[in-house]
C-alpha cells in the first residue's frame, strides 16, 4: 500500500461499515444498528493504536472518532494518532515506551512501502541489457519527493520520540505524583474553534434578539431548550458563528419538534436536538458541540450559493435527506422572529 494513503480509517470506511450493517441487520432498531457500527469503527481505530492501557486507549478512540472522523469528516491518520498521543504524560513509563515502540513500527511499515513503491517503478535488468531509464513526467518526480520527505520526516519523528522517551528515563517524577493523564480525563473538553465569516444573507445572519420573547415561544412548545443550559449554548454558538439564533431554533423544531419536556427521551435528545451526524440516537454528545457542528455545517453549505437559489434550500441539499426539511426550517424561523418581533 503506498504510504501516502496508509490511514487507519476514512469517512468512506465508515460509510461502507454503516451501508454493510444496515443492509445485513435490516430488521433491527435503528439504535442496535447504529451500536453495531460504532463498535465497528471503535475496534478499527483502537487495535491500530500504541500498547497503552485499556483506559488510555479507549480516550483516545473515543477523542479520534470525534475530531477527527465525526466533526472533520477526514481520514484518521498515523499522524493524529501520533499527535494525540504527544498530549499525553511523556514522562510516564507506560505511556512512554509503547509510544516509542509504536513510532518505530510506523517507521518500519513506511520504509516497506517506500522501498515497494521504488522496487515497482525499476525497469526490469536483464544479463544482456543496461536499461536506460526514461526521464519522468514533472508530477512523477514530484510524486517520489512526496514520499521520500514523509519518510524522512517520519524519522525526524522517531529520533524526537527517542530524545522524549530518552529524556523520561533521565527526569521521571516521584511515583507517588498523580500522571498528568490523569489530570487530562477529568479536564472538560475544550470548545470547537470558532468558524470564521459566512455567505448567509443578512436576514439569516446573527442579530440581538429579545431573549425573553424567544425563551416564552419556546416555553410555548414546551420545549426543553427553554431551560438556562440549552438556550444559553445555542445563543453563544449562533453569535459565535455569525448565525440568527432563530435559525438555529428552527432547526431544532423541524429537525425535533423543539424537544418537548414531556418525550421519554427529552435530555438526552436535548445534547444533540439538530441531529448532527445523522441523529440524536447515533451521535449523543453535549449541547454546546452539537450546536457549534450544526453551525459549522450551515457555514460550509451556504457557500457558493447559486444568485437564484434559495439559501435554506441550498443548505438542504446535504443537511437533510428530507427535500421539504428547507420549507419546514423556513415556516419556523418566520415564526420565531415574529414572535420575537411583536411590540
Amino acid at each position: 500500500m503506498p504510504a501516502e494513503n496508509a490511514y487507519v480509517l476514512t469517512p468512506n470506511d465508515v460509510r461502507n461499515i454503516r451501508s454493510y450493517v444496515y443492509h445485513k441487520y435490516a430488521s433491527m432498531p435503528q439504535e442496535k444498528r447504529a451500536e453495531i457500527v460504532a463498535d465497528a469503527v471503535t475496534r478499527i481505530i483502537h487495535k491500530q493504536l500504541p500498547n497503552f492501557e485499556d483506559a488510555i486507549k479507549r480516550r483516545l478512540t473515543h477523542t479520534l472518532i470525534r475530531s477527527t472522523v465525526l466533526e472533520h469528516q477526514r481520514p484518521v491518520s498515523a499522524d493524529d494518532i501520533y499527535a494525540l498521543c504527544l498530549e499525553l504524560d511523556q514522562n510516564d513509563e507506560t505511556i512512554a515506551e509503547p509510544l516509542n515502540r509504536w513510532v518505530r513500527e510506523q517507521a518500519s511499515k513506511l520504509e516497506r512501502a517506500f522501498i515497494a513503491d521504488e522496487a515497482a517503478a525499476e525497469p526490469p535488468i536483464t544479463a544482456d541489457v543496461i536499461p536506460i531509464r526514461p526521464v519522468q513526467a514533472p508530477h512523477v518526480q514530484g510524486h517520489k519527493r512526496r514520499r521520500l520527505y514523509m519518510y524522512g520526516s517520519l524519522f525526524v519523528t522517531v529520533a524526537a520520540a527517542s530524545i522524549l522517551f530518552g529524556m523520561s528515563m533521565l527526569d521521571r517524577p516521584p511515583l507517588t505524583a498523580p500522571p498528568e493523564s490523569m489530570a487530562q480525563e477529568q479536564a472538560p473538553q475544550a470548545a470547537l474553534p470558532v468558524q470564521p465569516g459566512n455567505e448567509l444573507p443578512d436576514e439569516l445572519r446573527y442579530t440581538d434578539v429579545d431573549r425573553k420573547k424567544l425563551i416564552a415561544y419556546l416555553e410555548s412548545k414546551a420545549s426543553l431548550l427553554a431551560e438556562p443550559h440549552y438556550f444559553n449554548a445555542i445563543m453563544q454558538t449562533s453569535k459565535d458563528f455569525d448565525i440568527h439564533p432563530a435559525l438555529l431554533f428552527a432547526i431544532t423544531g423541524q429537525e425535533q419538534g423543539f424537544v418537548p419536556k414531556t418525550h421519554e427521551n427529552a435530555e438526552t435528545i436535548a445534547s444533540n436536538p439538530f441531529n448532527v451526524f445523522h441523529s440524536w440516537q447515533e451521535f449523543n454528545t453535549t449541547i454546546e458541540q452539537s450546536s457549534q457542528i450544526a453551525a459549522r455545517t450551515i457555514v460550509r453549505l451556504s457557500k457558493d450559493k447559486p444568485a437564484d437559489t434559495d439559501p435554506l434550500t441550498w443548505i438542504n441539499r446535504e443537511y437533510a435527506e428530507d427535500p421539504n426539511w428547507s420549507n419546514g426550517v423556513r415556516s419556523l424561523f418566520k415564526s420565531i422572529t415574529a414572535e420575537i418581533h411583536k411590540p
